[in-house]
């Protein structure tokens, strides 16, 4: 769980402080005895001072100098070194009496010093630093003691006793990063609780993206937290894999359902979250498949309603469509024979109907009748195969019937008909003709030959023509 994970983590930090603060206690325990005896002086009396000095001796003025430079040297030391350390502890606000006992020493050492007593100085001096240092200890002490306490309470979630430990760690060194960072922390626990909590509960749900939402919210409030961090990744990969699987399963339910559309919408998610999965591949050959079977499907329903509608030239693109994709379904490959076998028959049809005359032409009429013995199969799905058919079959009929054709003329004009033969000399004549064009020939001697063209029409049920020449020679 990520509480025990960040509790851990602080305790690991809490005992690393832990034995240092031993350190500085076994530390503090052996200055113990000069800090008793320092005790029992009452510096503010030159009396008292003077029992702890050795009693002066003669000395020579190098030796004088040699220890006033040392004075000088260790006072220097203490003053650059030791002194500020003093100062960052402010000891003045939890020890008052300790720090008027440094500073009513330091007084009587800067007047031994004054006084030329450079030997009593000197031990007073060292006197000065180790009491200063067994103080510096005790802080140290306590600093490290509460650190530790509050680093404890903090991995609990106990942000009452946390924020008491930090503050008195505080009161030692103000300005520790290490305390100042601790405290930030401690500072964010009563809004950071309530998601861990959150995210506890979403994670005993088996809800890994509400877990997820919580813990980002943890970190963005606290970025510092490794543990966090560490299962956030951890979720990260397990709702990629949930999502990944949640598609590819809505994928298989969608080739099963025969729903390209939806299949293809999971297939691609999938595939954006993980383009190398094995799993992908075989949707999407699934898929495929499945988008072809619909796509001959399509073009075999158009193709129907097409025929519905007796568009063949339609009826040929759906079906070359689908064949395309399934080149040896049967359905297909009949309907496409089908259609080029209507079309065709449409094609020749027309070529009749371009110039229905030539039907009165025996080969042609021939071959007429055998289209129409072809046309008979096509007739049963083609309306338009069927009413060409017939209108072909009226043709036929009206181009081979004769038409009375009445020739009018003088009596002395001798008419022919050319490739068909003579009408003679007459006044008025009827004769049989089939539709189509003619040409009459007119002779008549002294005068010139006439020819007049005639067409007879295959809608008509009688024509007349006149042929006389009246224009001599």
């Amino acid at each position: 769980m990520i509480e025990k994970k960040l509790k851990k983590a602080y305790l690991r930090s809490a005992r690393s402080r832990m034995q240092i603060g031993i350190g500085l206690f076994v530390s503090i325990c052996l200055c113990g005895l000069l800090v008793i005896g320092l005790s029992s002086y009452n510096f503010s009396e030159s009396s008292n001072v003077s029992k702890i000095v050795p009693p002066k001796k003669v000395l020579r003025e190098n030796d004088t100098k040699k220890i006033r430079e040392e004075f000088k040297k260790t006072l220097q030391l203490y003053e650059t070194e030791i002194e500020p350390r003093l100062q960052a502890a402010q000891i003045e606000r939890w020890n008052p009496d300790a720090i008027f006992e440094i500073s009513e020493l330091k007084k009587k050492v800067m007047l031994n010093f004054s006084n030329g007593d450079y030997r009593i100085a000197i031990d007073n001096l060292q006197l000065l630093k180790s009491l200063t240092e067994a103080n510096l200890e005790e802080a140290d002490h306590i600093f490290e003691e509460n650190l530790g306490k509050a680093t404890s309470f903090l991995a609990e979630g106990l942000y009452v006793e946390a924020k008491f430990h930090i503050e008195k760690a505080l009161s030692i060194y103000s300005q520790s990063p290490e305390a100042l960072m601790l405290q930030q922390e401690i500072e964010r626990l009563p809004y950071i609780l309530p998601l861990l909590d959150g995210a506890k509960v979403a994670r005993a749900e088996h809800d890994l993206q509400k877990e997820y939402d919580y813990l980002q919210q943890v970190i963005r409030i606290a970025p510092e937290h490794e543990v966090v961090n560490d299962r956030l990744t951890v979720l990260a990969g397990l709702i990629k894999r949930q999502k990944f699987e949640a598609h590819m399963s809505e994928g298989f339910v969608g080739i099963k359902e025969r729903q390209a559309k939806e299949t293809r919408y999971h297939y691609q998610a999938a595939r954006k979250i993980d383009s190398k999965r094995a799993e992908l591949s075989v949707l999407l050959d699934q898929l495929l498949e499945l988008e072809k079977s619909l796509r001959v499907q399509q073009a075999v329903k158009q193709a129907e309603e097409a025929i519905r509608r007796d568009d063949w030239q339609q009826v040929k693109i759906n079906f070359a469509r689908a064949a395309e994709d399934e080149p040896e379904n049967k359905t297909v490959i009949e309907g496409l024979r089908r259609a080029n076998h209507v079309l065709g028959l449409r094609e020749r049809f027309s070529q009749y109907f371009k110039n229905p005359y030539r039907l009165a032409r025996a080969d042609v009429r021939n071959e007429a009748e055998q289209m129409l013995v072809l046309a008979q199969a096509a007739s049963s799905y083609s309306f338009a195969i069927k009413r060409q058919a017939e209108q072909l079959s009226e043709f036929m009929t009206k181009v081979n019937r004769f038409i009375p054709v009445t020739v009018i003329s003088d009596n002395e004009t001798y008419i022919s008909v050319r490739s068909i033969g003579k009408v003679g000399l007459v006044l008025k004549k009827i004769i049989q003709l089939k539709p189509g064009r003619y040409t009459f020939e007119g002779a008549r001697s002294g005068f010139k030959s006439k020819l007049v063209q005639a067409f007879i029409p295959y809608d008509q049920n009688h024509f007349s023509v006149q042929v006389i020449c009246h224009e001599p020679i």
